[in-house]
């Protein structure tokens, strides 16, 4: 059918996209979306995360997402309380701003081992670079993005999980390798990346699908 001859053409512009692109929240989900451990169930944040793992191939995996106010209240907690009361090992995965916002999340007693958590920091709020309205001042920076230095890593620390960094294609690779395996404590995952480059990388794609 013609809808079927659109998806495989799609598929294969996708595949030949990600193959040139530099290191970004495109690639970052690309990577994730073939190396999450099965057992896993996947709690996603709002709001670039959910967005991008759409336009991957999840269904392979049991994945489930909050939507809380402005899109980022709470997702956090949703996954601490799924992994409490769910048989199976939970992943969240969030973006930075959602982390931070919820992080409070975390201020309990009833963590599971298994819990792990990823996420992709871009210094802001990313999903305004690619929305309508975009302009690249301080003013937008400051007030919309919310543009921020912050990092995990003391928050990890005082809430008991291990916590790693990673800012590259092939620290982030190595790092999946051992993520998944048992622990005796929870574990983050902080992915850095580029605002600038990540929204650039994400429009270029939709045109490229649209002009190819």
């Amino acid at each position: 059918s013609v809808w079927t001859k659109l998806s495989n053409k799609r598929k294969k512009l996708h595949k030949k996209y990600i193959t040139d692109i530099p290191f970004s929240d495109f690639l970052v989900f690309s990577i994730l979306s073939s190396r999450i451990s099965s057992e896993y169930h996947i709690q996603v944040a709002n709001s670039s995360p959910i967005r991008y793992l759409q336009l991957f191939d999840m269904n392979n995996y049991t994945m489930y997402s909050n939507r809380g106010t402005s899109g980022i209240d709470g997702s956090t907690s949703t996954a601490v309380g799924y992994s409490v009361f769910n048989n199976d090992p939970t992943l969240l995965i969030t973006g930075d701003l959602s982390f931070f916002y919820d992080s409070n999340g975390l201020w309990n007693d009833y963590i599971n081992p298994d819990f792990r958590i990823i996420i992709i920091n871009n210094g802001g709020g990313g999903i305004f670079r690619i929305l309508p309205g975009f302009v690249d001042n301080s003013i937008f920076s400051k007030y919309i993005e919310t543009k921020h230095d912050l990092n995990a890593k003391q928050l990890a620390k005082m809430h008991g999980f291990i916590y790693q960094k990673k800012s590259s294609k092939i620290g982030l690779k190595i790092a999946l390798k051992s993520f998944f395996k048992k622990s005796n404590k929870p574990k983050i995952l902080e992915v850095k990346t580029s605002s600038k480059i990540s929204s650039s990388v994400l429009k270029k794609y939709f045109e490229y699908l649209s002009d190819t």
